[in-house]
């Protein structure tokens, strides 16, 4: 987040929960202000938790990648089935990055972690697998400053700005 114009760190809860067994979907929007949404495969948050990075197969990504070039603008949702807990991030700054080495094995993981909440709230582990789909031949990185937060678990305080 900004604040004065500065990077503001997530918190480390936050930075913790969004980079776990989260649902992740990644949304743009083009000069028209359509929007287009896919599911992420995961995600990682710099060292000073100014800096997110979120992870999406290169096949699903074609309109994605031109929204995040031709403007910069990105929403991420990060949500846990088993709680509803949801957190929403946005950025005006967002830019297509290359993958890191270790984010292959960063998405292997994103991926068991997803399957084992779906599997805590009763789904069998070959639903959760099929449901989150195959481990994507090749990935496209997406590097964003958060500049807004919000809180958007269902309830009464859905769309506040996020705090501790």
């Amino acid at each position: 987040m900004k604040a004065g114009g500065i990077a503001v760190p997530l918190e480390e809860a936050h930075a913790e929960f969004i980079q776990g067994g989260v649902s992740v979907i990644v949304a743009t929007r083009d000069a028209e202000h359509v929007a287009d949404a896919i599911r992420g495969c995961g995600c990682r948050v710099s060292r000073d938790r100014r800096r997110v990075v979120v992870l999406v197969d290169r096949i699903r990504a074609g309109t994605l990648v031109a929204n995040v070039t031709a403007n910069g603008q990105i929403a991420v949702v990060f949500s846990q089935p088993s709680t509803h807990r949801t957190i929403q991030l946005k950025g005006t700054d967002a830019s297509v990055v290359r993958p890191k080495a270790s984010d292959r094995a960063l998405v292997a993981s994103h991926r068991e972690e997803w399957i084992d909440e779906l599997c805590r709230i009763g789904y069998s582990r070959e639903f959760a697998a099929a449901f989150w789909g195959r481990l994507p031949e090749t990935l496209v990185a997406i590097a964003f400053t958060p500049s807004a937060a919000f809180q958007q678990t269902p309830g009464p305080a859905a769309g506040q700005p996020l705090r501790d």
